[in-house]
């Protein structure tokens, strides 16, 4: 199970936003506008910097899909109504990282990314995961 966001609108209707996704919603203007990440050196520094993990992790996670996938995933602003695919998909690989499921886990990454990446992009949507009631 994972946390949800209540996120409510002019309306009155409300949507289920994954916590995890409304912090990397928030994340994602700062990331994309970095450089780009080698993803074989931002897992080493991220690897013992624990005093700031949580954002770190976060931010490495959605710079390194974006390398990944050859494009930003689309996150959509805050306060969207719905979730876009990636945001589907990336809600799903946080979920299954929580629940501990590698098969899921790994169809998941194998669905959406190549193969060299898989290791480094698992690891730190794991990482997200268990951090992600700190984002």
């Amino acid at each position: 199970m994972f946390a949800i966001a209540k996120t409510s609108f002019p309306d009155s209707r409300t949507v289920d936003v994954p916590v995890a996704i409304a912090a990397l919603r928030r994340l994602a203007p700062r990331c994309q506008a970095g450089a780009r990440l080698d993803l074989f050196r931002a897992c080493a520094m991220l690897s013992t910097r624990a005093e700031v993990a949580s954002q770190a992790f976060a931010e490495a996670f959605l710079r390194g899909l974006a390398v990944a996938l050859g494009r930003a995933p689309v996150l959509h602003q805050p306060n969207a109504l719905e979730l876009s695919f990636d945001e589907a998909w990336i809600s799903s690989l946080l979920a299954a990282a929580r629940r501990g499921d590698q098969s899921s886990v790994h169809f998941l990454l194998a669905s959406r990314l190549p193969r060299h990446v898989w290791r480094q992009i698992g690891w730190l949507a794991a990482q997200v995961a268990r951090r992600s009631d700190r984002l």
